[in-house]
């Protein structure tokens, strides 16, 4: 039996990685030297491999107990000497070891990062590297991925390619397609390639498009040349929806590249009265950013010369003490029908020292005490989440009145009504004015208590945080006697910035609710007096014509509502171009640990129907919101390792993936996916 073999194109047995470098090689293009371990290796340490109906938690231990036998199974006689003897006659420093399955790198099933490839690894990390390789052939997410293509699991071939492993100051991918591209796309990933490179990869492009049809390939551009390391089908993406935002923004392209969609905060549209509080705000207040609503989606860019004085990060918690004694005061006097300009003047003088000189502040915070590390302790980084658990903050006293609901809602005693009153009382009392969506239209908890408090995770409040006194102690350990009271004093601000940057937004929330009630008492006299037909249309005028409505009187505002309303719902229908999910099948991103499989709820700003059986998918959700969620997975389209979805998710212990790219736009509702925390990869199983 023949576990190795050499590189040839006509091979289908060496899978697509080793054929496609053969190809490669065949068309005289430089490729590094290398070979192919046959799919008769994994057959022979894994004999059987059973076929799974759909996955569930048996057919997963079963997969945990095949990967195991992999890994200690004994090789083959003869295998480790042959193996040795193709890596003296190569002579490499270091190599390459890849996936080279049946299940990718075929035109509509790529596989893209859900096979192991393992870089730069030295001889005596080789064999574990192989075995490793091996075992992603029986991964949740590569299982998952094969089956919702049709496809068994490990189907054969599962051969794995090895070769040297070159680097140099430049590498990336390039793809062509002659029926979608004018010019071949050339996309490094680290370093730039020379002009006269780049040219004559976009020439070997051409040339193999010519023969091979639309085509992918790796590279690295090593000893003054480009070398390939893989070739695969290209799927040119279609011709993109026109987005016309950019058309109310008046400059050059370049002035306009540094525009940001906000859409970790802002996914979806801002209402007509929205968009006024923006313009407000921007005009009135210095704080580093400024914004724009741009084909009806907020939109930013950094403006350091608007900056106010900077604070520092130890006197962000007087600050904060100051702003709400100021804020609260006048909520007081403001009472609970505000008139508008007064909440307005509430709103912008409480918006600068929020999001101009608080938010840097504990963004300074949280960067010197990770610099600390960086520079002291770096095998602690990992710490870093553990580190800033467990702060009480307004996140954790939302999740400790969530559960009084919950437990008063399933309590059995005559008295359930009037606990269940009570607790929601008690959580509208600190939370009323939030709502689900960051828009003055958005109804509030206390407007909608019903809608907006469903049947909470026990969860929540059943779950301990992680041991962070634990992890430092594990950091005051790796540090001399003299940077221990550094450490600790570095911690304490870091931990007063993640309950400071919990307490911001709710303060916010407040003065943002202030603007609404003005507005909702406008538009009752508007509708009282026939001049509006709903009191909600308020939010579908221009703020500044409801401020100047006295000069104005004689404006359709039942037209003008209608037009905002119409308007508002088409750009829900066109929002600005995301990345493309991954073939359409999976969807990769930040993983926080722990898996799941569900049916797919996408998630509906302002709708709150529990979902405990249910995988949620959301373009983002806000921190406010993620208390009162009830589901076995989250899948966000944004967001990042320590944003507010993942540390919650961790917290609560619930497998998700953040920064899901397109994952709204791939899965619907009903979908069967599985959610892999692990690697940070979702797939549709069917």
């Amino acid at each position: 039996m023949s576990f190795l073999a050499d590189l040839s194109a006509a091979d289908v047995q060496l899978g697509g990685k080793a054929c496609s470098l053969a190809m490669l090689a065949e068309h005289g293009l430089a490729t590094p030297p290398g070979f192919a371990i046959t799919d008769a290796l994994f057959r022979t340490l894994c004999p059987t491999v059973p076929s799974f109906a759909r996955l569930d938690h048996a057919s997963l231990a079963a997969l945990d107990s095949l990967r195991a036998l992999l890994m200690q199974a004994a090789w083959p006689a003869g295998f480790r000497h042959d193996l040795h003897a193709r890596l003296r006659a190569i002579g490499a420093a270091t190599y390459a070891v890849r996936s080279s399955f049946a299940s990718e790198d075929l035109a509509g099933q790529l596989a893209p990062g859900v096979y192991e490839s393992r870089r730069d690894v030295p001889l005596l990390d080789l064999e574990q590297a192989i075995r490793q390789v091996l075992c992603s052939a029986l991964a949740p997410g590569a299982v998952a991925y094969a089956m919702a293509h049709g496809q068994p699991p490990a189907k054969a071939p599962v051969a794995v390619l090895v070769h040297a492993f070159l680097t140099g100051p430049a590498e990336g991918s390039a793809a062509f397609s002659s029926g979608h591209m004018a010019a071949p796309l050339v996309a490094p990933r680290r370093g730039q390639l020379p002009v006269e490179a780049e040219a004559a990869l976009g020439n070997c492009l051409v040339a193999l498009a010519t023969t091979r049809g639309p085509i992918e390939v790796e590279w690295v551009f090593a000893d003054s040349r480009v070398v390939f390391l893989q070739a695969r089908p290209f799927k040119a993406p279609p011709a993109p929806v026109p987005w016309m935002g950019f058309d109310d923004l008046a400059g050059t392209t370049a002035a306009r590249a540094s525009w940001r969609w906000d859409v970790a905060h802002n996914p979806l549209p801002l209402s007509p009265a929205q968009s006024g509080l923006v313009e407000l705000v921007d005009d009135r207040c210095a704080t580093g950013i400024r914004q724009r609503v741009l084909g009806g989606y907020l939109f930013y860019a950094h403006d350091q010369g608007a900056s106010p004085p900077p604070i520092a990060a130890e006197a962000a918690s007087e600050l904060f003490a100051s702003v709400r004694a100021e804020v609260e005061a006048r909520l007081t006097r403001l009472g609970p029908m505000p008139e508008l300009e007064d909440a307005l003047a509430l709103f912008v003088s409480a918006y600068e020292p929020i999001f101009g000189v608080l938010q840097p502040a504990l963004r300074k915070a949280h960067t010197m005490l990770r610099a600390f590390l960086e520079d002291h302790a770096p095998a602690a980084l990992p710490l870093l989440s553990a580190l800033r658990a467990g702060v009480a903050s307004m996140a954790s006293e939302r999740r400790k009145r969530a559960a009084r609901i919950l437990s008063a809602g399933r309590a059995e005693d005559l008295a359930r009504a009037d606990h269940l009153a009570h607790a929601r009382a008690d959580y509208l009392a600190l939370f009323g004015d939030e709502a689900p969506v960051w828009d003055v239209c958005a109804a509030t908890y206390a407007d909608e208590p019903n809608a907006f408090l469903p049947d909470f995770d026990r969860r929540a409040s059943e779950l301990a945080s992680p041991d962070w006194q634990g992890a430092s102690a594990q950091v005051e350990a790796m540090l001399p006697p003299h940077l221990h009271q550094q450490w600790h004093h570095l911690l304490e601000v870091a931990r007063t910035a993640v309950s400071l940057g919990e307490a911001d937004d709710w303060l916010y929330a407040r003065t943002q609710a202030a603007v609404r009630r003005a507005l909702l008492g406008v538009g009752k006299r508007l509708r009282d007096a026939g001049r509006l037909r709903e009191v909600e249309d308020i939010f579908y005028l221009p703020l500044a014509l409801v401020r100047a409505l006295d000069a104005e009187a004689a404006t359709d505002l039942v037209a003008l509502a209608a037009a905002g309303r119409q308007a508002w719902s088409r750009a829900r229908g066109l929002p600005p171009p995301l990345p493309d999910a991954l073939d359409g099948k999976a969807v990769r991103g930040t993983g926080t640990g722990g898996r799941a499989i569900g049916r797919v709820a996408l998630h509906r700003p302002g709708s709150y129907t529990a979902t405990p059986d249910r995988v949620l998918v959301a373009r983002t959700l806000l921190p406010t919101e993620l208390p009162l969620i009830s589901a076995i997975a989250i899948i966000s389209e944004t967001g990042g390792a320590l944003d507010h979805i993942a540390a919650q998710a961790r917290e609560r212990g619930i497998p998700a993936v953040v920064g899901a790219c397109g994952a709204s736009s791939v899965l619907a509702d009903g979908d069967l996916v599985l959610v892999d925390g692990d690697a940070g990869l979702v797939v549709r199983i069917l």
